[in-house]
């Protein structure tokens, strides 16, 4: 009797660790399908948001600069295309001056982010 309950617990035992080691395969993991797409997506609408938030900053600078509203819807254009960091970068110059201001520094700056715009 003794000897046919440890042959029934080493059993028990063994077929345990048996299903544990077909359970404790590594499984591959599953991306849902279209999770890099949206993530993308979701960087591209911050990005636009961003974009457009700064343009909204930089215009009023440029349009006092900028009489004619050809150039000056080029210009609106151009910036849309840059990168944020380039959109960023002109938009932090353009925060150095104020729109009706005309001193040396503002010209120079006005120079800088018309050099920026066209070259980028």
């Amino acid at each position: 009797m003794r000897l046919t309950t440890l042959v029934i617990i080493l059993a028990f035992h063994i077929g345990l660790f048996a299903v544990d080691q077909a359970f404790a395969v590594p499984q591959e993991y599953r991306q849902p399908v279209g999770g890099i797409q949206r993530a993308e997506d979701s960087l591209k609408i911050r990005q636009n948001r961003i974009a457009k938030a700064e343009t909204a900053r930089i215009m009023p600078v440029l349009a006092d600069r900028i009489e004619d509203p050809g150039v000056l819807a080029k210009t609106r254009d151009k910036l849309l295309t840059l990168p944020v960091a380039e959109i960023r970068l002109v938009s932090s110059l353009c925060d150095r001056i104020s729109a009706s201001e005309r001193t040396a520094r503002a010209d120079i700056v006005f120079s800088l982010v018309t050099a920026l715009i066209v070259l980028s």
